[in-house]
């Protein structure tokens, strides 16, 4: 799809240079949080100030509605509250993304208005437009710049399909095809609509999800999310740390790693800048078949610290400096291992980026000493390990930080 050409206008009026609204929809179990998780990432590392609108239903339904209790005429009205509540979400992010005068803005909302209608047969829907005065026009092309559907795993990745991280979906396999369906025919005829399947692994899917989001954004990340990328690491000296002549981003990042099952690692992150803080949890797990699948979910701060309390007694708190920066159309991850730490850690540098490409060029200030890209030695979790600890695994842990 080409760019949209009302981005540079977007939050006008000596606001940011740009606001980019954006809504994650499909059905149940599509990868909407992870694409969250990641695309704020991707966007913060590049100095985009990043708000994500919760999905409403998920605040709201698990409160005690229970669908098979309400009649047609209370479901109707309590589809209309809604709808009306998420547009006064949505409302109030948008109209703090639109007060930035520094820093592009991106607003990643988790589905969007004409969600509602998926839920509705077309005289309901239609009714819902008349009683307040709304319209398709209004609600689908010009509230949002960009749609994206990812499919529901229920539709090609069935094997795959859970309802473990959403409390308010209780859908069955069958139903969830079904409102995937009935999702992405909700969007047809947005300007700027995006479709990602199920025809790759999961996240070959969220890189595609990125990269759309990035091309009609105005972001150039080169081949970063292209297909076949692939994640290079190399241990680096800098220059000088103090004074690298290129824009760069700065975050304080700490890495906790927990108490898991044999066949998994679990691990939550603390990332930030001038006191202010995300927080992630991520799980990775291999299948019965040796495959992988990681799952990253936002925590709140009161969640974060009660995960704290399950720390690996193994692996010690790792605590970086994560400085990103682009160069040359690429996008870098310049880690800088601080102390405290295990002594494997100190003074360590690592650079890392995807990117299609054999060779590899780097700026003036950074110094390659040696590609540890697989290497296990140099994977966070096995760089954590307290000297006590078991040896560390021979495979590298590959888990995204």
């Amino acid at each position: 799809a080409d760019s949209d050409p009302r981005m540079a206008a977007a939050g006008g009026g000596g606001g940011p240079t740009r606001v980019h609204r954006v809504v994650l929809t499909g059905g149940p179990c599509a990868g909407k949080t992870s694409a969250q998780s990641r695309l704020a990432d991707v966007f913060e590392n590049l100095g985009w100030k990043v708000y994500r609108v919760p999905e409403t239903a998920s605040i709201i339904i698990p409160g005690g509605v229970q669908w098979p209790e309400l009649t047609p005429e209370q479901s109707f009205k309590f589809q209309e509250d809604l709808l009306k509540a998420m547009m006064q979400i949505e409302s109030t992010f948008f109209h703090l993304a639109d007060g930035h005068t520094n820093k592009n803005v991106l607003v990643i909302c988790d589905r969007g208005t004409m969600d509602a209608s998926a839920f509705l047969e077309v005289p309901e829907w239609q009714r819902m437009m008349k009683l307040n005065g709304w319209d398709p026009v209004s609600l689908r092309d010009e509230r949002y710049h960009h749609i994206v559907h990812m499919m529901s795993a229920a539709r090609g990745a069935e094997a795959y399909y859970s309802l473990d991280n959403n409390v308010a979906r209780k859908e069955g396999l069958d139903l969830a095809k079904e409102m995937d369906l009935r999702a992405q025919k909700a969007w047809l005829g947005h300007p700027y609509y995006d479709l990602v399947d199920n025809s790759t692994d999961f996240d070959t899917k969220l890189r595609k999800v990125i990269e759309l989001v990035c091309q009609h954004a105005g972001v150039s990340l080169q081949d970063r999310f292209a297909v076949g990328a692939r994640k290079r690491k190399f241990l680096v000296k800098i220059t000088d740390p103090d004074n690298i002549p290129i824009k760069c981003e700065d975050f304080e990042v700490q890495s906790n790693y927990l108490l898991s099952r044999d066949d998994a690692q679990a691990r939550i992150r603390q990332r930030g800048q001038d006191g202010v803080y995300t927080y992630t949890h991520t799980v990775r797990i291999v299948d019965e078949n040796g495959k992988t699948s990681e799952k990253r979910t936002p925590l709140a701060v009161r969640e974060y610290q009660a995960l704290l309390l399950q720390q690996d007694p193994d692996h010690c708190p790792v605590y970086k400096l994560r400085r990103c920066f682009l160069w040359n159309e690429h996008y870098f991850q310049l880690d800088m291992y601080k102390e405290p730490c295990p002594e494997a850690c100190k003074g360590l540098c690592l650079l890392e980026f995807y990117t299609t490409r054999d060779d590899v060029k780097f700026p003036d200030f950074v110094q390659a000493l040696k590609e540890v890209t697989g290497d296990p030695a140099y994977s966070m979790y096995n760089l954590s390990r307290r000297s006590e600890a078991v040896p560390f695994n021979a495979k590298e842990d590959g888990m995204r930080d």
